[in-house]
């Protein structure tokens, strides 16, 4: 796996976490109507996806796909 595919791998795992974590508060949300927890669980879309990107710039390497499973204690059976 060159360096490009273990890029876009790791990114798609982070999204997925974000979405998982962030985006699914965000959508409970605004189907309660909530303004202020709208605006908070916004606040903390934006962050997550922010801090994404700095740690993705930080990084000398990129982890590999089993190395990120590693370090989330599983192993992903995808291919």
């Amino acid at each position: 796996m060159d360096e490009r595919e273990q890029l876009e791998v790791w990114a798609l795992r982070r999204a997925e976490e974000i979405v998982l974590r962030e985006g699914v508060g965000l959508m409970q949300a605004a189907q309660w109507l909530d303004k202020k927890l709208t605006v908070r669980t916004s606040k903390q879309l934006r962050n997550a996806i922010c801090d994404s990107l700095l740690e993705a710039m930080a990084m000398r390497r990129l982890p590999s796909p089993q190395e990120q499973a590693q370090s989330q204690g599983k192993i992903d059976a995808r291919p």
